[in-house]
């Protein structure tokens, strides 16, 4: 069952008070399939109708309908992958810090501390020329921060190893997604642009 309420209420409480929301998540204990379900695939949604809207208004040289598609679905498969591949790896890297894996804990401390960016994507990407806009992003930075900070006997000292490390996976395969689904998906598309 989707709920579009979560998407809508817990991003403004994770923006407004990631503290609380943090207290909040902890408790409610929702699955990582509520979570995929009723805030990440919609809100990737709404990215990809985005880029697809702005790719079409703002179509540089007349490319054909197929590139907003391509822009569309790179955004989607972009962050889809970070979240679950960074995901991954800190599940993988957490035992180091709190002497277990929890999956589910990671999965949700990916997905809501890209909350800020994913809304300032979603402005930025039907309206190219805010791109400055997607730098409010980086508060996400402190949503991750507060949701280690939930985290039950963890020390002051293995919470900024393990903020540091989980900062700079989320940024290294975000940025390396995206490169690399630009690189294919554009690709592919020039490479047939000539065809079509």
């Amino acid at each position: 069952m989707v709920d579009l309420r979560m998407l809508r209420d817990r991003a403004k409480y994770i923006i407004l008070h990631p503290v609380r929301a943090w207290e909040t998540i902890r408790k409610e204990n929702r699955s990582v399939k509520t979570v995929h379900n009723s805030f990440l695939i919609p809100v990737l949604i709404l990215i990809s109708l985005s880029a697809f809207a702005g790719s079409l208004i703002y179509n540089p040289t007349g490319l054909s309908v197929l590139f907003p598609v391509i822009r569309a679905l790179k955004q989607f498969f972009c962050f889809y992958l970070t979240v679950f591949l960074s995901s991954w790896a800190l599940n993988e890297i957490s035992v180091a810090f709190i002497q277990h894996k929890d999956y589910a804990f990671n999965f949700k401390l990916v997905s809501y501390s890209f909350t800020p960016l994913y809304i300032t994507v979603i402005i930025t990407r039907f309206l190219p020329e805010l791109e400055l806009l997607n730098l409010l992003g980086l508060y996400g930075a402190y949503i991750v921060y507060a949701g280690l900070n939930s985290v039950e006997n963890l020390g002051r000292r293995s919470l900024l190893r393990y903020f540091i490390v989980a900062l700079m996976t989320v940024i290294t395969f975000y940025f390396a997604i995206s490169w690399l689904s630009r690189s294919l998906l554009e690709g592919l598309y020039f490479s047939f642009a000539g065809s079509i």
